[in-house]
């Protein structure tokens, strides 16, 4: 029993040799075949240290917002942004799914811009009220993308009835948020108010101005819409500096490209049903229901004319 300890150990020293030599080994792997692609490899530094949370982005020294400087000079306004910009740049899974749905509806919203002579930031503040979510609610009664409450769509010409609700349908309420920001933007004279008052309506703004302050970064205002615009600011900074702050620089992957659809005006027999509906047109009941979110909330349709989608058909 006295000799075999030492056989022993030289049996760990031998295995704990083979075991660093074979560590080697993996970390000076040939190159690739051509045509192969190298499994990607995590260098020092990539990720930081382990369990040490990446804190040291930095904001632009000259943010902007609808062509306007935001004054980060001053202490109160810079931590405030700060503050928005951290909570984006730390919460990627949000961030991602931003970036995705954008590919579907930045270029509805891009366009009408460019068309209509109005600042392509205010894209950012779609992205603000409803993530991006056309079908979206809110508690309060807001709905689409552009979060418009009932009384405000029908002002502006888009249709909410107990049956129809035009307010979900991205093209339609459209026209109507860029027109309303584009009023608030004339009674206000400056983009940052204009969206303030979007948040909060124009007679809290006026308000507040009464009670002094220069412009939207001195006001006293609710705490929503206190952080309303610097949040917009931060959604812009975050998602077009995307690749700086860790993301992937190439076009996110996923069936996000813009809806393609047949439109038609359509009064339905009472009584109609999706699923009937969803039989005569040859498509399944719920992408039918998707294309027609304005719809979705009735078991049975009658009536109209209503604007009804279907999947585009191939030329």
């Amino acid at each position: 029993m006295s000799r075999s300890l030492p056989i022993r150990q030289s049996l760990a020293l031998f295995l704990l040799a083979a075991l660093l030599c074979s560590c080697r080994t993996i970390e000076q792997q040939p190159e690739s075949p051509a045509g192969v692609l190298p499994a990607p490899r995590v260098q020092a530094g990539d990720l930081g240290e382990p369990g040490v949370l990446k804190t040291d982005f930095q904001l632009p020294s000259s943010p902007t917002i609808c062509g306007e400087r935001i004054p980060v000079e001053r202490p109160a306004v810079h931590e405030r942004l700060e503050y928005e910009f951290l909570l984006l740049v730390h919460n990627p899974a949000q961030v991602e799914l931003w970036r995705r749905r954008a590919i579907r509806y930045f270029p509805l919203i891009e366009s009408s811009l460019k068309s209509s002579g109005l600042p392509d930031d205010l894209k950012y503040l779609a992205v603000g009220e409803s993530d991006l979510r056309p079908a979206v609610f809110s508690p309060a009664g807001a709905a689409g993308l552009w979060q418009f409450m009932a009384s405000t769509a029908r002002g502006y010409g888009v249709k909410v009835s107990a049956v129809e609700d035009q307010r979900l349908l991205a093209d339609v309420a459209l026209p109507a948020g860029l027109t309303f920001l584009a009023e608030l933007n004339g009674r206000f004279g400056n983009w940052p108010l204009a969206m303030a008052a979007y948040n909060a309506g124009g007679g809290r703004i006026s308000q507040a101005m009464n009670q002094g302050g220069a412009d939207y970064w001195e006001l006293n205002l609710p705490r929503e819409t206190e952080r309303y615009v610097y949040r917009i600011a931060a959604i812009k900074l975050v998602l077009e500096g995307a690749p700086a702050f860790g993301f992937n620089d190439r076009a996110p992957a996923g069936l996000y490209s813009p809806d393609s659809y047949d439109q038609e005006s359509v009064t339905f027999p009472s009584g109609t049903t999706w699923a009937s509906l969803a039989r005569s047109h040859g498509v399944g009941y719920k992408t039918l229901k998707l294309l027609n979110p304005h719809l979705a909330g009735r078991q049975t349709l009658s009536g109209g004319p209503y604007i009804f989608r279907t999947p585009k058909k191939p030329v």
